[in-house]
């Protein structure tokens, strides 16, 4: 099976480093941005730190629900957070994504934040498949024109929402 290389993607922020690591860590910012567009949040609890988890719940059109499952593996203030993630169900066990049986079932996904110059931030966010067969890499590798407008409609969510602080 050959090597699939991360997707990854970037965005300058207009906000200090200290406070976009903020939003990125406390559930209480996280509820309010992080998720695709047309997507609220219905369910937030996290325990941030190594080891730690945050478990979500997102409702979108027609009353779509779809679970997530994060697990807290590195944890940098203000530089970095490594975590597994996954979709899960209401009581965060590890389930497929609800649209992909095929969608691997965890992800390395890295957040990196740097100093952009005059108060802004650059975040670059990265992921990879974890113990993933041929055919989830090439679900992975054929999903990420829709993974950037994904991540694309989420950086305006939050970027509208620092703008509120």
């Amino acid at each position: 099976m050959k090597p699939t290389q991360p997707f990854s993607i970037s965005r300058i922020l207009k906000a200090p480093r200290a406070l976009v690591f903020r939003v990125y860590s406390e559930v209480s910012h996280l509820e309010n941005w992080l998720s695709p567009a047309g997507f609220h949040s219905i369910h937030t609890v996290m325990d941030f730190k190594v080891g730690g988890t945050y478990h979500y719940g997102l409702e979108g059109p027609n009353g779509m629900q779809m679970w997530g499952m994060q697990v807290f593996r590195e944890i940098v203030p203000n530089e970095n957070i490594v975590l597994v993630q996954s979709f899960s169900d209401k009581d965060g066990g590890l389930t497929r994504h609800p649209m992909s049986a095929t969608w691997p079932l965890q992800m390395l996904a890295t957040t990196t934040f740097e100093d952009a110059g005059s108060g802004q931030t650059k975040v670059t966010v990265s992921w990879l498949p974890m113990s993933t067969d041929e055919f989830e890499l090439t679900t992975f590798d054929q999903a990420r024109a829709g993974m950037v407008h994904g991540f694309e409609g989420t950086f305006v969510k939050l970027e509208a929402y620092l703008a509120t602080l």
